[in-house]
């Protein structure tokens, strides 16, 4: 029977938004500049997980929600039709239901217009139903109505509204809405970047087992945003994630272990986690595989892990290069943390910081922020600023000959903020 109305289970779509904790996969500064390790941060919006272990949570779990109502008789004759495939039939009786507030026939005839099923397919009359429905508080098709929202999807794009409907459905308890709500104010997409509610939302789905929550609430631990930085508590939900195969916490475990962030360094151990995440396509791990080194240093560092993120961007040139001396520290502060830029070369001395941007004739295109890496004062030289990961992997492509010979990498720009004194 499942397998008969298999065809119902594709209600929603997932949409993919960047937070991304990966790893950058170019390759360090020369090493008498200082090697500096690479955390990063990933997320996305996501809608239910419509498997076939679902489908009796919407066909029967909701549409026979309130079968004690004074529809209910009524209602399972439409019901019977409808799984009968007899639209017409099911038609007939679930719209006057739908029309007098009876929940699981909005729901039905949503699906209705959703799939044309009997009736032409209508994007929007199948969400004007969903929407009575949602309203009346049926918390999964709230949330669903705020995936359509935020994807644009038979409605016009709207981040407002996307927030609406999963904070409502988020208080009723779905991990999903509280993950996509928390993932919007972690970034600030279409409301105030906000680190505390997200922390907040994401503990909630966190604690439901939502393996991306529990991922980013590892990256909050692991940066102090919002949480005070702890390494231990980090460590146990990059595990509980991981253990759910999310492949960017594989990555950071291997991250952790790699330079012993509140364990010991091990190298060995490092590996197994990087091959899990590779052996899940994640890129940053199979190319990290390649540049492992075979040492085991054993050490605890409790120093904050720095972090270059790589993603892809449209190529665009500091406008603020120019406003100082080539100081770009106060620029960087205002830029989106999900960007990335070019880490060129990093050294202890500013002088000679300024006079390697000065002598490479990158006057108007480049400048240098002063970090703090594992205690010691570095000044940076970056360059451009770019949306994604691949664009600057492009840009870098695109540097002189001579300044690439110095190996320069991609850095997320939130990283870099957090390394700001």
């Amino acid at each position: 029977m499942l397998k008969k109305y298999s065809h119902l289970l594709k209600l929603w779509h997932r949409i993919v938004s960047a937070i991304h904790l990966t790893r950058e996969n170019g390759k360090h500064m020369n090493t008498d500049l200082g090697q500096v390790p690479k955390i990063i941060v990933q997320g996305r919006i996501i809608g239910i997980n419509m498997g076939m272990n679902n489908m009796f949570r919407i066909l029967f779990s909701l549409l026979l929600l309130f079968s004690t109502s004074a529809y209910a008789g009524t209602y399972e004759e439409g019901k019977q039709a409808y799984l009968s495939q007899d639209y017409q039939r099911a038609l007939e009786i679930l719209k006057p239901l739908a029309e007098n507030g009876n929940s699981q026939a909005q729901i039905t005839l949503g699906l209705m217009y959703d799939y044309g099923q009997g009736v032409d397919k209508d994007p929007t009359e199948s969400i004007n139903w969903y929407r009575m429905a949602a309203e009346q508080g049926v918390p999964l098709v709230q949330h669903d109505i705020g995936v359509k929202y935020f994807q644009g999807q038979s409605v016009e794009q709207n981040y407002d509204e996307a927030a609406k409907w999963w904070e409502m459905s988020a208080s009723a308890g779905i991990a999903d809405s509280q993950f996509n709500l928390g993932l919007m104010y972690y970034r600030g997409i279409g409301i105030p970047k906000d680190y505390i509610k997200a922390g907040k939302l994401f503990d909630a789905a966190a604690a439901q087992g939502h393996g991306n929550a529990q991922y980013s609430l590892a990256v909050m631990y692991a940066f102090g945003q919002s949480k005070k930085k702890d390494y231990d508590t980090a460590l146990k939900w990059f595990n509980k994630a991981a253990a759910q195969d999310v492949a960017q916490a594989q990555f950071n475990l291997g991250v952790f272990h790699e330079n012993g962030y509140g364990v010991t360094k091990n190298i060995a151990k490092a590996r197994e986690w990087y091959q899990l995440a590779a052996d899940q396509g994640l890129q940053e791990a199979v190319e990290k595989l390649k540049t492992l080194p075979a040492q085991n240093n054993n050490l605890v560092t409790k120093s904050k892990p720095t972090t270059a993120t790589p993603s892809i961007s449209e190529n665009i040139t500091p406008e603020a290069v120019a406003h100082n001396e080539l100081d770009l520290s106060d620029w960087l502060q205002q830029q989106a943390a999900d960007n990335y830029t070019i880490q060129l070369v990093s050294v202890v001395n500013e002088n000679d910081i300024i006079n390697y941007i000065k002598t490479s004739g990158f006057d108007s295109k480049a400048g240098y922020v002063k970090v703090i890496v594992n205690g010691t004062t570095r000044y940076t030289a970056i360059y451009g600023l770019y949306d994604t990961y691949q664009n600057a992997k492009f840009g870098v492509n695109e540097l002189p000959s001579a300044v690439q010979r110095a190996k320069p990498w991609v850095r997320n720009t939130g990283i870099l903020q957090g390394l700001l004194p």
